[in-house]
C-alpha cells in the first residue's frame, strides 16, 4: 500500500475528527505501516509467480479467485513471526481490556501455525478464518482472548501475504480488467474475500463516475458497474438505495432490496483528499454501525 496516501488521507480526516477517531486513525496507520513492511519482506524473500494472463483473464472473467487456481506459499516461521509482531502492537495500541491485551501478547503463534492449515490461508483466506473460529479450542486461545480479536490478529497478518499476490494478479490481467462491460466480478478477483467496500470516482482516469470494488483482505481494487449491488451483482436500478449520515454524503450505504445486504460506498467528490481506501475502509466503519440499528434493518426487509 502506498504508505504516503495513507498518511495525507489520514491527516485529512484526523483534523476534523474527535480524539477517538483520531486515535483509530492513528493506531491503523501504525499497523498499516507494519504490514507494508512485511510485503516488502515477503516480496524480496520469496514473491509470487504470477499466472499467465490468459489464465489471470479466464479466472477473472469467469469469477473464479486467482488464489484458488495459483495459491500463496505462507512459510510457517515468517508467518508466526509477523502475527507475534501484529499482535504485540494490538496488545500495546488497540485499547483492548487489560486481560484481553495480556493474553494476546503472551499467545503463542509458533504453536498456532503447527496446527494451522497455512495452505488453506494460501488458496482461501475466508476459509481459513472461519476454519479458525471453528475449531478455537484446537488452537488453545485462552479464555481472555475473545475469539473476534484473535481472529482480527490473524487476518491483518495475512493482509501482506494476499498483498503481494494481488499486485502480481492484477498486474498480469492489465487492462483486461476493462475489456468488457457488465461482468465485472463481485467477489475479489484474486482472494475471493467479499468486497468490503467501493468507491464512485470523480471522472480523471477512472472515467466518468466510474466504480471501483475493494477487497479489504488483499487491497484489490477492480473496475465495476455503477448501478449494481456490491454485494449480489443485481443491476435494477430501482431496487438500489443509498443511505448516508447526516453531514456526510460522501460515505453511503447501498442497500439491496434483492438481497437485502448492503455496501458500503465512498464517492470521491465528496471528499477532501486523494482516496485511499484502506483508510476510508477505516472511516466507514461507523456505517457498519447504523446498518445494525434496527430501523434500518427493518426498512431494507420491508
Amino acid at each position: 500500500m502506498d504508505l504516503k496516501l495513507v498518511h495525507e488521507a489520514a491527516m485529512a480526516y484526523a483534523n476534523d475528527a474527535n480524539a477517538a477517531d483520531r486515535a483509530r486513525l492513528e493506531f491503523f496507520e501504525g499497523l498499516f505501516a507494519i504490514q507494508q513492511e512485511q510485503a516488502d519482506l515477503v516480496a524480496a524473500e520469496c514473491g509470487y509467480e504470477a499466472p499467465a494472463a490468459e489464465d489471470a483473464g479466464a479466472w477473472y472473467w469467469g469469477g473464479e479467485a486467482a488464489l484458488v487456481h495459483a495459491p500463496i506459499s505462507i512459510d510457517a516461521a515468517s508467518f508466526s513471526g509477523f502475527a507475534a509482531k501484529v499482535a504485540a502492537y494490538m496488545a500495546e495500541h488497540a485499547g483492548f481490556a487489560e486481560q484481553a491485551a495480556a493474553a494476546l501478547a503472551a499467545y503463542d503463534w509458533e504453536a498456532f501455525c503447527q496446527k494451522a492449515d497455512l495452505s488453506l490461508a494460501g488458496r482461501d483466506p475466508m476459509a481459513f478464518l472461519e476454519d479458525f473460529l471453528v475449531r478455537i479450542d484446537e488452537f488453545d486461545v485462552p479464555a481472555e482472548l475473545p475469539a473476534n480479536v484473535a481472529a482480527l490478529v490473524v487476518r491483518a497478518a495475512l493482509r501482506p501475504y494476499l498483498q503481494v499476490a494481488q499486485e502480481a494478479v492484477m498486474a498480469a490481467l492489465g487492462d483486461e480488467v476493462n475489456r468488457r462491460a457488465g461482468d465485472a466480478p463481485v467477489a475479489c478477483p484474486v482472494c475471493g474475500t467479499p468486497a468490503g467496500a467501493s468507491i464512485v470516482h470523480d471522472g480523471g482516469a477512472q472515467g466518468a463516475s466510474a466504480r471501483e470494488q475493494f477487497c479489504s483482505s488483499c487491497g484489490c481494487q477492480w473496475p465495476y458497474e455503477r448501478i449494481r449491488c456490491g454485494v449480489c451483482g443485481q443491476k435494477n436500478q430501482g431496487h438500489l438505495h443509498y443511505f448516508h449520515i447526516e453531514g456526510d454524503s460522501a460515505h453511503r450505504l447501498q442497500k439491496c432490496d434483492d438481497c437485502g445486504q448492503y455496501e458500503r460506498v465512498v464517492f470521491q467528490s465528496d471528499i477532501k483528499t486523494a482516496p485511499c481506501m484502506d483508510v476510508e475502509d477505516v472511516v466507514m466503519a461507523r456505517l457498519d454501525h447504523v446498518a445494525l440499528d434496527p430501523r434500518f434493518r427493518v426498512e431494507k426487509e420491508a
